[in-house]
């Protein structure tokens, strides 16, 4: 049985201006479930994606959003394309849009969302731009490991779990 893990080492590019270390707004823990129908398989290489996920343990360092302590994302949709071959390698890339909802606040922050595990499309990342709501304008970084669904090697890619990563608002 094939038992895959994708690293997601983050990585972005930084604009040729004046040095400047980036503002760490926010940092929380993060786990993610992101599910694919159809499941994709060596020929069916797009599917649509849902997710839902949770951020916990959220520290504000630049002292700017210490309400925003913890939340839920429960309607993240968009798409996944693989590789092909063989999809339990995890070479995909997954683009979509989610809402967190914050506690103890009730603030909603909108964001956009790439996940690539496919190195052939540039760096391995899980980032997010946030588009409304608290956090507005910055972008999120998460290191994370991710794990293939069980059977995927008979039943095709049917979802991607982070179990605990780490996200950074800048």
């Amino acid at each position: 049985m094939y038992a895959g893990v994708v690293a997601l080492v983050i990585g972005f590019l930084v604009p040729a201006a004046p040095a400047q270390a980036a503002l760490v707004e926010l940092t929380c823990n993060v786990n993610v479930h992101l599910s694919f129908s159809p499941a994709l398989t060596a020929t069916r290489t797009t599917a649509a994606v849902t997710g839902v996920a949770n951020v916990v343990n959220c520290l504000s360092p630049s002292g700017n959003f210490g309400h925003l302590q913890a939340g839920t994302v429960s309607d993240a949709t968009g798409t996944v394309t693989s590789l092909g071959g063989i999809p339990c390698n995890l070479l995909a890339t997954i683009t979509g849009r989610a809402t967190i909802d914050w506690a103890p606040t009730g603030g909603h922050t909108t964001f956009d969302f790439t996940v690539n595990t496919n190195p052939l499309n540039g760096l391995v990342t899980l980032q997010t731009w946030q588009t409304s709501g608290p956090l507005a304008g910055t972008t999120s970084l998460t290191v994370a490991a991710a794990n293939p669904n069980l059977g995927c090697a008979l039943g095709g890619l049917s979802s991607i779990t982070v179990p605990i990563g780490q996200t950074t608002f800048l």
